[in-house]
């Protein structure tokens, strides 16, 4: 089986010759591709291997580099074939993914479960900006290091610290020894490219959390209540870029949705914990729950049978 380190690089030219999407498959399971959409500045090299590759044992995952907005994502998606999949957002990945969802031609794809981490419906009511006013610079600093994401992805406690150093290491698993392909860089990574694609993602940020540019298709907030898939929505318990109070919006406004907030986390805590963010997203939509979809204060009672499922499950961890 191919894994994070060793799968090769796949290429999907448009008819017109104009675009090519990179891409990689993981995994041998004959069953429905989870596409996986990374985050800001983020590329296929540097996403999560123990991650991957512990999904890539019971799914079959779909990765893509992007240049950022959700037709793109379906534009690929044709080109390649696809008509089921089930989608993963992470960060900017997961605004992503909510288009992706919601602007899907039923006719064509069908998307059907999506995970929601570390990210925010677009501009609405209630909705929150990170109060952290040097996000903007650390996160498009000339140069990408393991302290910018010890800023951004982790608390800065002795967990969080320990965290970001061994993702860090694990980002930097795959390299021309391992997949015979030189590893590519951050976005725009020192500035080579003239911080263009860092730009066009930064505004892309901009927009989806200004109401007048998230207006109909390019915007989620508003529209909801009409997603009537299985979300299941993830956050750190104290997110530095995206405020995690967002998620809680996100699962109250979306009619079947699940919340998982992970304890002395921040904006990575899938990353931090990779393994059991794995097994919840394998297990979905069975996943322990935090937050019960419609039901109120007696929840627990209203899913009596699941909820002593779960106790049972957490106290054999």
């Amino acid at each position: 089986m191919s894994t994070a380190q060793t799968a090769p690089t796949l290429h999907a030219p448009t008819p017109s010759g104009t675009t090519t999407f990179a891409h990689r498959r993981l995994g041998t399971a004959p069953d429905t591709p989870l596409l996986i959409l990374t985050h800001f500045r983020g590329v296929m090299d540097k996403l999560d291997p123990l991650l991957l590759n512990t999904l890539a044992q019971h799914r079959t995952l779909l990765l893509v580099d992007y240049a950022g907005s959700a037709a793109d994502i379906l534009t690929f998606l044709d080109l390649i074939g696809e008509k089921e999949v089930d989608v993963l957002g992470f960060s900017l990945g997961g605004m992503i993914a909510q288009l992706v969802a919601l602007n899907v031609d039923p006719a064509k794809l069908r998307v059907r479960k999506l995970i929601l981490a570390g990210t925010t419906p677009s501009a609405g009511e209630g909705v929150l900006r990170s109060g952290n006013a040097d996000v903007l610079e650390v996160a498009g600093a000339e140069e990408v290091s393991v302290e910018t994401f010890k800023t951004l992805f982790v608390l800065r406690n002795r967990e969080g610290l320990a965290a970001a150093e061994q993702w860090w290491a694990r980002v930097h698993e795959r390299s021309a020894a391992t997949s015979g392909e030189e590893p590519a860089t951050w976005l725009s990574q020192g500035y080579r490219d003239g911080a263009v694609g860092l730009k066009a993602q930064a505004k892309q940020l901009g927009d989806w959390m200004t109401a007048e540019a998230t207006r109909g298709e390019e915007g989620s907030f508003e529209r909801f209540g009409g997603l009537d898939i299985p979300v299941l929505v993830v956050n750190g318990h104290d997110d530095y870029m995206v405020p995690t109070f967002n998620s809680f919006i996100m699962q109250q406004k979306l009619p079947n949705a699940q919340l998982i907030i992970y304890p002395n986390s921040s904006h990575g805590g899938i990353f931090q914990y990779a393994s059991y963010f794995a097994q919840q997203v394998l297990a979905f939509p069975n996943a322990q729950l935090i937050i019960y979809p419609n039901s109120s204060h007696g929840g627990i009672f209203q899913y009596a049978s699941y909820f002593a499922q779960q106790v049972l499950a957490f106290l054999s961890c």
